[in-house]
């Protein structure tokens, strides 16, 4: 595995790019417009929203004591920690009780709060923004309905359990609604209520069994606002196609994650066309059976796709080739098989101008290793543990300038050490290892002046390797030569490298 890590390998760049971006839209929506200002400014609270917060704090526990400043003899409850006051009218307009104690760049220090959510808030009038988000509530209340100010409500990292009330449909100016988390285990049994917010935009699930919400796919393709779906360790039920529109799909959704989930094969063919809009779709780690349907002549705009750790097989269909604004394909950890020179060429439309990341590994592709010249703005590349073998062609890659990352280990490639010059200028990840390269390294290798990974190991390599060698290389952080019986490091002992050099083997 290449230096980048197992997590961002399945995850992919340019989705966790797209979603801070998506996620920073929602929060300027959210937060503008609420007026309220922080602890630091003294704004007359109104009585009765103060004996409702000090009535809330009652049903409270908290280990570090965080409610500390909520006190009765302190007339100021727009200055007590968690709380956001209106800047004219002193109504509490924010209550965001994050079970945070310290973020910093060193440390992250969490203290939960423990007990009950109590209906005390409902005197909070003007309340638009509540976040309990990282503590150890175990009931969503069915009150939480009645908070019709809400544009913002973040309950994630809890630990519910239960049926999600349907009540929350009556939140008609929510755009944020995060239900997500491990370690809880809600129930969906209808999701007719979604329907009725008409304004969200964003929207997670998190650990909830939908198999009693048969209408679960119905509602998202209707729903009239909704941008970013995310649904993570959820169940679902079948899903019968006919009960859905033949001719409707959604107009807003351009961001589906369903990773980590039991979803069952019905459905992945409806969900890859739920919207015409789609702009990131990821479905990693669902271990889901099944074909890739060829029908992404639907969701022209697609630019990341992310199938990581399922069991898909089969080919890559030509209207992938099709996606002109696809960046990421990430297609990992599957079974997919036949020649790989076919797959490519299934990827060679309007697509090959644009992708940027191309992710194929830990697959049964076979044949030689094709030509990816057409490939412009490809910076990695990454057909790891396949089948391929046969001689590596320099004319692979042309003259590349973009591509940083390659990585072909695990494979069977045979002959002489590749001599990858064009390469040399932009290259920071080389991973060869575990194939049946022979001969000495060339002089290529050790032009690379922006490597900071490399892997030749488990080859047939021959020859020695000295200080010289090393010296273009002032970026490296990890070598791993083992297992070539004839290439050895010789390096003195009073030698200074330019580079640290973290792992060496």
């Amino acid at each position: 595995m290449p230096l980048f890590s197992f997590f961002m390998k399945g995850r992919g760049t340019h989705f966790t790019f797209h979603l801070c971006l998506a996620l920073q839209f929602v929060l300027i929506v959210v937060t503008s417009g609420m007026g309220f200002k922080n602890q630091s400014v003294t704004v007359r609270c109104i009585a009765a929203e103060k004996r409702a917060l000090l009535d809330f704090k009652k049903g409270l526990i908290n280990d570090e004591n965080l409610l500390a400043s909520w006190a009765s003899e302190d007339g100021e409850c727009c200055k007590w920690k968690g709380v956001g006051c209106n800047n004219t009218t002193g109504n509490v307009v924010m209550l965001d009780l994050r079970a945070l104690v310290t973020d910093d760049a060193l440390s992250r220090s969490y203290s939960p709060i423990y007990g009950e959510i109590g209906s005390s808030l409902l005197e909070l009038k003007q309340l638009s923004h509540l976040d309990l988000s990282f503590n150890c509530f175990q009931k969503i209340p069915v009150f939480m309905g009645s908070l019709t100010e809400l544009t913002y409500l973040n309950l994630s990292s809890n630990s519910f359990t239960g049926v999600i009330p349907h009540q929350l449909g009556n939140l008609s100016r929510l755009l944020y609604l995060d239900l997500s988390g491990l370690d809880q285990s809600l129930i969906s049994d209808n999701l007719d209520w979604l329907s009725r917010l008409s304004s969200l935009k964003l929207l997670k699930f998190g650990s909830t069994n939908f198999t009693k919400a048969t209408n679960w796919l119905q509602v998202i393709q209707s729903h009239p606002s909704l941008s970013i779906l995310h649904f993570e360790f959820c169940q679902f039920p079948e899903v019968d196609p006919s009960s859905l529109s033949k001719t409707n799909s959604s107009n807003s959704l351009s961001v589906l994650h369903l990773t980590l989930s039991s979803l069952h094969p019905s459905a992945f063919p409806l969900l890859l066309s739920i919207s015409s809009n789609l702009v990131e779709l990821d479905f990693s780690y669902n271990g889901l059976l099944s074909w890739i349907p060829d029908s992404f002549d639907n969701t022209p705009y697609l630019e990341s796709i992310n199938f990581w750790q399922n069991d898909l097989q089969g080919g890559i269909p030509k209207s992938l080739g099709n996606l002109c604004s696809l960046k990421e394909l990430n297609l990992g950890d599957n079974k997919f098989s036949g020649a790989l020179t076919v797959a490519v060429k299934n990827l060679s439309g309007c697509a090959k101008d644009s992708l940027e990341i191309l992710m194929l590994g830990m697959n049964s592709f076979n044949g030689s290793l094709p030509s990816f010249q057409p490939f412009s703005s490809l910076r990695e590349l990454d057909v790891e543990y396949n089948r391929l073998s046969g001689h590596f062609q320099e004319d692979n890659f042309g003259n590349f300038s973009k591509l940083r990352v390659l990585d072909l280990k695990g494979n069977r490639f045979t002959g002489p050490f590749p001599n990858l010059s064009r390469l040399s200028a932009s290259l920071v990840e080389l991973s060869l290892g575990g194939n049946m390269f022979e001969g000495p390294l060339p002089v290529s290798i050790w032009n690379m002046s922006q490597l900071v990974h490399l892997d030749v190991s488990s080859n047939s390599l021959h020859g020695l390797i000295s200080e010289a060698h090393l010296f273009n290389l002032s970026k490296l952080r990890s070598l791993d030569i083992s297992y070539n019986p004839t290439l050895s490091l010789h390096l003195s002992s009073s030698w200074n490298p330019l580079f640290n050099l973290i792992t060496l083997i």
